[in-house]
């Protein structure tokens, strides 16, 4: 249906239609030109007329030449009417041939629609989710840490409960119960006095010697 319309019969009696309209169009164009050039030329032949003197022969060439203004006036209405059969004719076979190509549309999309039903809409749509949890699941497992942490035995997991409390009890008194790193400095030989000590030694001896004087002096 849609073809034949488009490229069929329906097709050829728009265009044979069209070009009947244009062709009078165009033969009243052309009548149109011809009593614009009478009706000039008597125009003219007024005035030549009114110039000798003859005012009856220019009062005849006036009133020939309103017979061509009215005929002309015919004329420009009739093109008029004819352009707009042409307008009419042109939007009808749009607004046909859109709603013929919507039809074959809308009947192609209820052809389609039949070969979905909701039933297997619904089917379709729970594979989905099925196959979305199944994926959940598998991320999920490749992404468990047990697996890591099976790797440490109940010895392992002892010692890290212990490491544990060491760090809260060090949390807890503020300090740690590790010794500073003293690699590196230089070491007081055993039994051997440091430069401090004999600075101590000294001064106490100084105190223990004015003690005794004084005692003497009193």
């Amino acid at each position: 249906m849609v073809k034949n319309w488009l490229f069929g019969k329906k097709r050829k009696e728009d265009a044979d239609a069209l070009s009947t309209l244009k062709a009078q169009q165009n033969r009243l164009q052309a009548e149109a030109r011809n009593l614009e050039r009478q009706s000039d030329e008597q125009k003219i032949l007024a005035s030549k007329m009114l110039q000798a003197g003859n005012k009856a022969g220019a009062r005849q060439a006036l009133k020939r030449r309103a017979v061509f203004m009215k005929r002309l006036n015919t004329v420009h209405n009739t093109a008029m009417n004819l352009q707009a059969q042409i307008d009419s004719i042109q939007t009808a076979t749009s607004t046909a041939e859109t709603v013929k190509a919507m039809e074959l549309g809308t009947k192609v999309v209820g052809e389609k629609i039949k070969t979905v039903s909701p039933e297997r809409t619904e089917r379709v749509m729970d594979s989905v989710m099925e196959q979305r949890d199944q994926i959940e699941m598998m991320t999920e497992a490749l992404s468990d840490p047990s697996l890591s942490e099976g790797i440490l035995d109940f010895e392992d997991d002892a010692a890290i409960d212990e490491q544990m409390a060491q760090l809260e009890a060090e949390m807890d008194l503020g300090t740690t119960t590790s010794l500073p790193d003293v690699s590196g400095l230089p070491s007081t030989p055993v039994g051997t006095p440091s430069e401090k000590e004999e600075d101590v030694s000294d001064l106490e001896e100084e105190l223990e010697g004015l003690k005794k004087k004084m005692s003497e002096d009193n």
